[in-house]
């Protein structure tokens, strides 16, 4: 514990015996070798995707174990949930990913009760889930359908900003201490930012 003190008393002691206003900046190192490219990430998201989708339902179909069963539901359900956002992720733009992402578990949550229409009768025995018979024209499995497609095409559509942005260096994370007088007592202010 006292290893612990004494290195956070030498790291506030470094960070304030600097100018009145110090800041440390932490940006990425754009070397032409660290560039990210457009196809490597939708060649990502891609895979991620159709991959994990195709070999769930294959799992799921082709196998009499539950425990195979239920680990090629879940993988197909990562690859509808998350496979289009790991092109995002791949290029660092986490909000664009989370809000893909984000569609799609609303689409795939209002299409719960439509599983056994939509993957078969072994998909949904392998989740425990959608004991109802749903019309493939009920609204709240057309919003869902809706959703999730949506949630695919903007992700794939928005990767050549993503990685855009990501070579360009366009968002960076900096910490500011400036100091402040408070009751005639100068005390440092500790301020964070960061730039989408």
């Amino acid at each position: 514990m006292q290893k612990l003190i004494l290195f956070f008393c030498l790291l506030f002691g470094i960070s304030f015996s600097a100018d009145a206003q110090s800041e440390v900046s932490i940006n990425r190192p754009y070397a032409s070798d660290q560039q990210k490219t457009v196809s490597k990430a939708r060649s990502i998201a891609l895979t991620n995707t159709v991959l994990s989708i195709g070999t769930g339902v294959t799992a799921v179909a082709l196998f009499d174990n539950n425990t195979i069963q239920k680990a090629g539901a879940y993988l197909t359900l990562y690859g509808i949930v998350a496979g289009a956002s790991t092109g995002n992720f791949y290029a660092e733009d986490y909000p664009r990913g989370v809000i893909g992402m984000g569609a799609r578990t609303v689409g795939t949550l209002l299409m719960i009760d439509a599983t056994r229409e939509v993957f078969g009768h072994r998909f949904a025995n392998s989740l425990n889930i959608d004991n109802e018979e749903v019309s493939l024209t009920d609204t709240k499995m057309l919003i869902g359908e809706g959703l999730i497609l949506a949630g695919f095409i903007y992700n794939i559509v928005s990767l050549n900003a993503s990685v855009k942005e990501y070579n360009s260096g366009g968002r960076n994370f900096s910490i500011n201490v400036t100091p402040a007088v408070v009751d005639d007592k100068v005390a440092p202010v500790l301020t964070a930012s960061l730039r989408f």
